[in-house]
């Protein structure tokens, strides 16, 4: 029978899962049908986006979230900063959406305890046309027989059904993927805590990076004033003829220096303003001002021995509990994969209906049709029993994965173990040079101004002035940067072993 198509039409009503009514809702992606190939050299590259759409992207992403949460008449603590980052940095935000997706995982794995049903219909007609010939065959001779049978008609089709499916065993694959689910949302949660411990911490470091520098612009400021204080003295005593010129240009490049130095630590000063600006999601020209820290609240001992610290950070550490539950998903993965290999019985139900019409041309009969309804069910079992080394190399991926998984713990534990042990023992040597520092500044400051008080008086050399200048500028840049080593190191340790 030849069949000519017309016109065909075919639509699903309706497919849908059973899930757990707790999981997640996910959202369908879209499958590329096209295959994809890597262009060569010679094929021409896609475009690059003008800057107009890059204009509107940007306007897109600054709608979805709001800049202007700096207000640029408010000096900002560090537990203010630390705020504000936490609910504006965008790592928060990656961090948060792969945790909601690692949850939605869990939710498509716990569905394959369910069974599936799926709705489906479909509707198409066309256009037929046969025509009968033959022959018979009298005392083993064929004689041509003219059959007058040749008709052509439309004719419709209407389709519907529902489908059961439901994975009765599989040896514990369903299991094992749920299990490793669960441990890779663990590990995004973990993950997440190991975000906000980040953040705060770079917050920290950028906010005692940026006081540091402040106070080394007073320690400049100071310097500039003592240089123009004995520029001023030699001056004087120069118009007065009792020193020479070049003594005379020794005090003014001493006083250039200090302005130098000045304009260095503005600078350096503005460039920390900024890491911490962009620590805390703002854009540079928010505005943003910080209140002083004053580090003489530091706590000048260490709470708790060396061990303690080490043992904590095994115990608490996010991140390295998040390669621990990255491990443990590893191990069901290659469990589910194995699983996979091995038989899977499974209960399929079906239900259809179908309609058939259509109209005959030529025929006594100008119009047929039929309906016929089954109800069917079976017990599957399903093996691969051969798929090319498939599994084989699935099962091989799945071990190799595992044993990265492990190999990444022990890397983050002896990472742990080191960085503790490094920031303590930098933490316990700032503490031991803080009383150092500040005996030095005092005896700078002391020395200083005694050889100030003789030089006016004609008692001292120029040169043992400045060298006593800078000197002191050194002793109070000693200071600040002792008393940031210490807060940084603290803030590292506390960092380290997870209790930031």
């Amino acid at each position: 029978m030849k069949q000519y198509l017309r016109f065909s039409l075919s639509f699903t009503v309706v497919t849908f899962l059973l899930v757990h009514p707790m999981s997640m809702t996910t959202a369908m992606a879209r499958t590329p049908t096209d295959s994809v190939s890597i262009p060569s050299s010679k094929d021409k590259q896609s475009p690059i986006p003008s800057s107009a759409e890059m204009s509107r992207q940007m306007e897109l992403m600054a709608k979805l979230h709001d800049y202007s949460f700096v207000d640029p008449k408010k000096s900002y603590t560090l537990p203010e900063l630390v705020d504000l980052a936490q609910r504006h940095n965008p790592l928060t935000r990656i961090s948060w959406e792969m945790a909601v997706q690692a949850a939605a995982s869990t939710g498509m794995s716990e569905a394959q305890f369910y069974p599936t049903l799926t709705v489906e219909s479909s509707y198409g007609g066309g256009y037929w046309s046969q025509k009968l010939t033959g022959a018979q065959s009298q005392s083993g001779i064929v004689v041509p027989v003219t059959l007058n049978d040749q008709a052509s008609g439309d004719y419709s089709n209407l389709s519907a059904g529902v489908n059961l499916r439901y994975t009765l065993f599989d040896f514990g694959q369903r299991i094992a993927s749920t299990k490793a689910a669960k441990r890779t949302q663990n590990a995004a949660n973990l993950s997440f805590n190991a975000t906000h411990q980040q953040i705060t911490f770079q917050v920290t470091q950028a906010y005692y990076t940026l006081e540091t520098d402040r106070r080394l612009i007073e320690t400049a400021e100071v310097s500039a004033k003592s240089a123009e204080d004995v520029l001023g003295s030699t001056q004087a005593r120069y118009d007065q003829g009792l020193l020479t010129e070049p003594t005379l240009l020794q005090a003014k490049q001493a006083k250039a220096q200090a302005a130098f130095d000045l304009v260095n630590a503005r600078s350096n000063w503005e460039v920390a303003r900024l890491n911490l600006i962009q620590v805390i999601g703002a854009e540079p020209e928010c505005g943003l001002k910080v209140a002083p820290y004053d580090f003489s609240r530091l706590d000048s001992r260490l709470q708790a021995p060396l061990d303690q610290f080490v043992q904590t950070s095994l115990k608490q550490k996010p991140d390295l509990l998040a390669k621990v539950a990255q491990a443990q998903a590893a191990e069901q993965s290659l469990k589910a994969t194995k699983a996979g290999t091995l038989p899977q019985f499974s209960l399929k139900g079906v239900q259809s209906y179908q309609n058939f019409n259509t109209t005959i041309n030529g025929g006594a009969i100008q119009n047929v049709g039929l309906s016929f309804q089954n109800y069917a069910g079976s017990v599957n079992v399903e093996w691969p029993f051969f798929d090319g080394g498939l599994n084989r190399n699935k099962v091989k991926q799945a071990y190799s994965s595992w044993r990265e998984a492990n190999e990444a713990v022990l890397l983050a534990r002896d990472e742990a173990v080191t960085t503790v042990w490094r920031s303590y023992t930098t933490a316990k040597a700032s503490l031991q040079r803080k009383q150092s520092a500040d005996e030095l500044l005092k005896a700078s400051q002391a020395s200083y101004d005694a050889l100030m008080a003789n030089f006016n008086l004609g008692r001292t050399q120029i040169q043992d002035v400045l060298t006593a200048r800078t000197s002191l500028a050194q002793a109070m840049a000693t200071k600040a940067e002792c008393d940031q080593s210490i807060a940084s190191s603290l803030a590292t340790l506390a960092y380290s072993s997870g209790q930031l």
